[in-house]
């Protein structure tokens, strides 16, 4: 049985029996967000957040940043449809909405959160500069001993503070446990 976040999430990271029941549940939200407003400082109540990538990663955290009431969530993919679909599956929120991959959006945004898989690849997503402003937020969901390369790109085009994924994978384990 799909737990209510595993459920608008569409995957799940946590599984657990009660009697003959395997039940399912989705944390990474829940610990990005937290990272995010605890270990970061960030308040994203009426915020602009770029989320880079429509894939599991994305799909994952994007109701958790959601219920942290920012103002706007622009989501930008590679593959253009499938960041329409993602955008598609929240319209009814009415603060998601398409950024064509490589476009500029209207502002810098607060936080430019990284959800592709490109800094496995030590690639980075094609994201104009103009969306990272002096008080921005720059995150990878990836995390290593290293900052990846579009942390580094991040610093180089003045984003305020910038942040890896371990603190995410803390805190969805925390929230798993």
């Amino acid at each position: 049985q799909r737990m209510p976040r595993a459920a608008r999430a569409g995957a799940a990271n946590t599984l657990w029996f009660e009697g003959e029941r395997v039940l399912a549940d989705n944390t990474d939200g829940l610990g990005l967000v937290r990272d995010l407003e605890i270990n970061h400082g960030a308040r994203l109540a009426g915020k602009r957040i770029l989320l880079l990538g429509a894939g599991g990663a994305s799909m994952g955290v994007l109701p958790a940043l959601l219920d942290a009431q920012p103002a706007r969530v622009l989501v930008t993919n590679r593959t253009l449809a499938r960041a329409e679909r993602l955008v598609e599956s929240y319209a009814d929120s009415g603060r998601v909405e398409l950024l064509p991959w490589g476009g500029t959006g209207s502002a810098a945004c607060d936080v430019v959160i990284n959800g592709t898989s490109l800094s496995l690849k030590g690639e980075l997503p094609n994201l104009d500069a103009r969306l990272i402003g002096p008080d921005t937020l720059c995150y990878d969901m990836m995390y290593g001993a290293e900052p990846t390369v579009f942390l580094k790109w991040a610093q180089e085009n003045g984003a305020a503070k910038t942040a890896d994924g371990l603190g995410m994978l803390v805190g969805q384990a925390a929230e798993a446990f």
